[in-house]
């Protein structure tokens, strides 16, 4: 009985590296498959400038590369069969464009050579040329929402201010420290002090364009240096110490003149 177990129990042994092995070999087979299939020269295409659908439809100047052993001597790119030219150093390439050949389809491929005279061939690469205009009316699909959207931002950015701070103007005093916040500070050209920059100002060529919450008017202003900032909020200071001197010296005239028209009453 102990030798019918142990004979059993070997056969159940066996029977499951047998297994195993058999798996082993079912799994690697496609791995070998890949492998075979896989070209020993490959090829890749990569656009320079011009205009690809992404689907195969090209148009414009592109560049064929190709890689393969170390051994590798030399390389034909070839379209439709046809020599298109060829590289004699790596890393490998020709530069091609479209406007050299028909329109339609056309199939892109590569033939290399090695040291020890070896052919090698490389996958084929499927593409259609196609005419100039069709990149432009697709770049012109892409760039005018783009452009209108852009448009929009800025004239919302300009009109929205107006609508906003129409007739409102700011109350802070003259030469208080204040924060600039992200976008910077400038100086207005009209009445000399310091803002704050908006968010919703409209950027043109010249500056930006920026509605003064002192004295309520639009100018086109630049950030201004930190630097200049504070020689501004001084400059304020300045005019805040002038003022009452200035009222002073309007009241001191204004009764004067009240004491020589009361003198012109009594006659």
């Amino acid at each position: 009985m102990l030798k019918v177990k142990a004979m059993n129990s070997h056969k159940r042994s066996y029977s499951r590296t047998a297994s195993l092995l058999i798996l082993a070999v079912l799994l690697l087979l496609p791995i070998r498959a890949l492998a075979q299939d896989e070209p020993e020269l490959r090829l890749r295409m990569s656009r320079d400038m011009g205009y690809s659908s992404g689907t195969g439809r090209i148009e414009g100047t592109f560049s064929l590369k190709a890689s393969g052993p170390d051994d590798l001597l030399k390389v034909v790119f070839l379209i439709d069969g046809q020599t298109m030219g060829e590289d004699g150093e790596a890393p490998f390439s020709l530069r091609f464009n479209t406007g050299s050949y028909a329109l339609g389809v056309h199939t892109l491929s590569a033939t290399g050579t090695t040291r020890d005279g070896r052919v090698l061939n490389s996958q084929e690469i499927r593409v259609e040329f196609v005419p100039a205009e069709e990149g432009l009316k697709t770049a012109g699909r892409i760039a005018i929402p783009i452009l209108g959207i852009t448009f929009g931002i800025m004239l919302l950015g300009y009109v929205l201010p107006m609508i906003i701070g129409r007739g409102k103007k700011s109350s802070l005093p003259l030469g208080v420290p204040r924060r600039y916040g992200i976008m910077g500070g400038a100086i207005c050209p009209k009445c000399g002090r310091p803002f704050s920059m908006t968010l919703l100002g409209l950027n043109l060529v010249a500056g930006r364009l920026e509605r003064c919450p002192h004295c309520g008017k639009f100018s086109l202003v630049r950030r201004a240096s930190p630097q200049m900032l504070r020689q501004a909020e001084l400059d304020e200071l300045q005019m805040a110490t002038a003022q009452p001197a200035v009222s002073e010296l309007s009241e001191q005239e204004h009764l004067r003149k009240e004491l020589e028209n009361s003198r012109y009453d009594e006659l």
